[in-house]
């Protein structure tokens, strides 16, 4: 592939079309109250806490982030679900409850599936119009990427933008849901020839960025292949670097971050530098440089 036309777009969603912080209000709110419950602190108490945590969670990145198999593979402060999972670690240890990383893990489970339904639609100012325009760019190259479910996904697609032509049958092809780009593990049977190291160091971070993730790699190798296309063909949007992002870029992809005032300031200098990176502010910038413009 070397025409522009020809690029493959790879979005993510919860995040990047939507507004996580808005969204996840009602979970945060549900949340701390069953933490009161769980660690015999009373509401106010838990809220106060939770501020001090979030606040040593921003503080100490390279200590604190979502876990998965007991390796950090992403910054817990950038959304709020995983920055709840840090806050409930610190407050059991706190009070010394669950301190068996196995019955930890189901219990934060618990409380994170319990309460995921709890969210509402909140989407980005200009998201419609963000999708509209990789719509008419190129429906047949443009995907959605995902660790949500997909009926999940597609459901919040319609609400979007409305009655589109074709949008049923391009989201049955289109939308990759539980992507599981957290996901360190490989399955027996599936192993990855790895041509990418296992990790990538970034300046101001005192911990490796985990680069082998290979459900995520199967979904965007899948997606190239299906378009006869190279990774340097990928274009690839999300609002978690370390989630969304590192891998596509190690592989050759050109990715953008969608950053906000919780994204790690490390982060910035380093994609803003990169010859294939780009920050941007507003989803609505993000048509432009899949384009190429």
């Amino acid at each position: 592939m070397d025409s522009q036309r020809d690029r493959v777009v790879v979005c993510d969603w919860d995040g990047f079309f939507s507004d996580a912080e808005q969204e996840g209000g009602p979970f945060v709110a549900a949340y701390l109250a069953d933490l009161a419950k769980l660690t015999g602190f009373d509401e106010q108490e838990v809220a106060r806490l939770a501020v001090e945590f979030e606040a040593r969670i921003a503080a100490e990145p390279d200590k604190h982030g979502w876990l998965s198999h007991r390796v950090i593979v992403a910054p817990a402060r950038v959304d709020p679900y995983m920055r709840m999972m840090a806050v409930a670690r610190l407050m059991f240890d706190r009070v010394g409850r669950f301190m068996d990383p196995q019955d930890r893990e189901v219990v934060l489970n618990f409380l994170y599936e319990s309460h995921y339904k709890k969210t509402k639609i909140v989407f980005r100012p200009g998201a419609r119009e963000a999708f509209l325009a990789l719509w008419a760019y190129g429906r047949d190259t443009l995907y959605v990427v995902t660790n949500s479910a997909a009926d999940a996904v597609c459901d919040k697609i319609c609400a979007l933008v409305g009655p589109l032509e074709g949008l049923e049958e391009w989201l049955s092809a289109h939308v990759v849901g539980g992507a599981k780009k957290y996901d360190p593990d490989e399955v027996a049977g599936q192993e990855v020839s790895w041509s990418v190291p296992a990790v990538l160091e970034l300046p101001g971070l005192n911990r490796p960025v985990q680069l082998h993730r290979p459900r995520y790699f199967r979904t965007l190798d899948a997606i190239r292949q299906r378009h006869s296309a190279r990774f340097e063909d990928l274009v690839v949007g999300g609002d978690i670097f370390e989630m969304d992002l590192a891998l596509p870029l190690t592989l050759g992809a050109r990715v953008a971050l969608l950053a906000s005032e919780r994204t790690p300031a490390y982060e910035l200098p380093f994609l803003a530098q990169h010859p294939r990176g780009r920050v941007l502010t507003y989803i609505r910038e993000f048509p432009a440089f899949a384009m190429g413009e």
